[in-house]
């Protein structure tokens, strides 16, 4: 993931170095696309709706899982605009933002819409994100959507403890980030690498929400209780709890423990507050072919209706709104303080957080 990183950071500089020149091959493109972007007239449904008529297609590049939630936001979305189809390619973070950069390397503009949890700033901080309008940006709360318009979210994603509930009782449980320095826990943790939804992140939230002193005091008392770690995703922790290999996980997703439970595993979560927080985010190219087509796109998974197909998918809305099936994996009755990290925050600090990781708890 590390290497991804580095490579990604190289060619965005690569990328950038570029946008001169492809600023005048693609001005009157990047005018047309910012005018449908940020379009707010009275009739606006309309022109999107005659517009991607004659684009017919949009094409999405995501880090969302395809068989989950893409498939079944193609066909919802295909089903309300029948004359549109959905094209899409998947990939983390770090795969999409190649695969823009490629292609604009090669003057190759295919892609409409960008998503991930940190893939939007990516393309951004290379200046090939468009600011964009939506009538819907106003039901959402400052911290899922872009103060400057570039970026939304399509769904929130919480990171809590997971606990096999054959080995642990509901009485043991940490109820703090303090109650982890018990010695009852040392060598009974695991957590995963994973600088997208592992330690790193979990420092990450560390440092943010205690401070840079109080928070690196904390880490430093946290790391003599010799948590186990894996390079296995958080979704694999959290498999290894249900079959007995530890008590407790770090940093795991608390909608994977309860979709786990609903098939019978012997698990459950437990936030600490504040509960780590991310969004996965969505936005517009500068040089989207179908601009049209992708405002109705975005518009659409925005909306309340295109937020109930995430819900239904078992991924948590990012529409304050729209309940997740299990409606205390949201804040609200089960936690109430999330600290959501920004894409922005992901993007500038994570290698900073992996670092410190690297250096304290690995060696």
């Amino acid at each position: 993931m590390r290497a991804q990183a580095k490579f990604v950071t190289a060619g965005l500089s690569v990328f950038a170095a570029a946008a001169i020149s492809l600023a005048l091959d693609k001005s009157a493109l990047a005018a047309s696309v910012e005018e449908v972007a940020l379009l707010k007239t009275t009739n606006r449904e309309k022109v999107l709706v005659d517009g991607a008529k004659k684009e017919g297609k949009v094409t999405f590049y995501t880090g969302l899982i395809v068989d989950q939630v893409v498939r079944p936001v193609k066909d919802a979305f295909e089903k309300e605009y029948p004359f549109l189809q959905v094209e899409f390619f998947r990939g983390n973070s770090e795969r999409v933002a190649q695969r823009v950069l490629t292609e604009y390397q090669a003057k190759r503009y295919e892609v409409d819409v960008v998503s991930g949890s940190a893939a939007t700033t990516m393309v951004q901080r290379a200046g090939y994100m468009q600011r964009f309008f939506s009538p819907h940006f106003g039901e959402y709360p400052s911290e899922l959507k872009d103060s400057k318009g570039f970026w939304g979210s399509t769904n929130v994603y919480f990171m809590t403890l997971g606990y096999n509930t054959r080995t642990v009782k509901p009485s043991e449980l940490p109820k703090t980030y303090d109650d982890l320095l018990n010695p009852r826990w040392k060598g009974q943790m695991m957590w995963s690498t994973s600088r997208g939804s592992g330690a790193p992140q979990f420092i990450g939230n560390i440092l943010v929400s205690m401070g840079q002193e109080a928070g690196k005091s904390y880490l430093q008392k946290l790391k003599q209780q010799n948590i186990a770690k894996s390079t296995a995703s958080a979704r694999q922790i959290l498999d290894l709890v249900i079959a007995g290999e530890y008590p407790l996980a770090i940093q795991i997703f608390n909608h994977h423990a309860y979709i786990s439970k609903a098939a019978g595993a012997p698990v459950e979560w437990h936030p600490l507050e504040p509960v780590t927080a991310t969004n996965n985010s969505i936005g517009l190219v500068k040089t989207a072919p179908h601009p049209h087509a992708a405002m109705l796109f975005m518009d659409f998974v925005l909306s309340r209706k295109g937020q109930r197909v995430f819900q239904a998918a078992n991924y948590l809305p990012a529409h304050p709104d729209v309940p997740a099936l299990q409606a205390d994996l949201k804040p609200g009755a089960r936690f109430k303080k999330a600290n959501y990290l920004s894409p922005e925050l992901l993007y500038d600090k994570s290698n900073e957080w992996a670092d410190y990781f690297d250096k304290e708890f690995l060696r």
